[in-house]
């Protein structure tokens, strides 16, 4: 009997988690020979997850030197933000009219998944399901266009590959944020549902450094 494969390692998330922990300071040099004896990897897979980083401008390569801890440009990732919760808010908004009681009980499956990766879940899961509520509400807007615009707003508002909290209180915090997409979508209250998809983008610190409030919880583990 074959043995089941083993899930494929996200190193560039495992880094990034790393540099988020403050396990590295802005500035600071990367030593690709030092992360593949502490990861475990082999030198073209750091190499790949450092560039992967690098694009996102998490980490900064200089040529002939490697690769060093970038300092966020904070107001560029904010106005990013910005325009990923106007263009957000509008794909939940176009949406709504198509939202009956089957999709409400689909998106409801999709926020009790995050939940449950929220109580014992991997970083993995936890990303993926929380995406997967998005996206799932999102596939409702007729506008396709719209969607990927946002879509792709996301990914290139986001320092991470895969979406991270600093705390377990930041993760609660993102599934309350659904609960409240939920309630304004059962409402059909269209201007309750923009500022909610909005607030549960602006104020989580998964998208915002600045918002790191750990209040002593640890970082959310897998």
């Amino acid at each position: 009997m074959s043995r089941p494969a083993r899930p494929k390692r996200h190193l560039a998330a495992e880094i990034a988690a790393a540099i988020r922990a403050g396990a590295y300071r802005s500035g600071e040099w990367l030593r690709q020979v030092d992360l593949e004896e502490q990861l475990g990897a082999t030198r073209f897979d750091v190499r790949a997850a450092l560039a992967e980083l690098a694009l996102r401008q998490t980490v900064e390569h200089v040529p002939n030197r490697g690769f060093r801890v970038a300092t966020p440009d904070r107001q560029r990732l904010r106005d990013m933000l910005a325009v990923r919760a106007l263009l957000e808010a509008e794909a939940a908004v176009s949406a709504l009219p198509n939202i009956d009681a089957a999709a409400l009980r689909l998106l409801e499956a999709k926020a009790d998944a995050f939940d449950r990766a929220v109580a014992e879940g991997t970083m993995t899961t936890q990303s993926a399901t929380n995406l997967d509520f998005h996206d799932t509400l999102y596939s409702f807007a007729p506008n396709r266009a719209l969607v990927e615009v946002a879509t792709e707003t996301r990914d290139r508002a986001r320092m991470w590959p895969l979406v991270l909290w600093p705390s377990v209180r930041a993760l609660r915090r993102s599934a309350e944020g659904h609960r409240e997409i939920l309630a304004a979508l059962r409402a059909r209250d269209a201007a309750a549902l923009a500022a909610s998809v909005r607030a549960h983008i602006l104020g989580s610190a998964a998208n915002d450094p600045a918002l790191d409030a750990t209040e002593g919880e640890g970082l959310a583990s897998e």
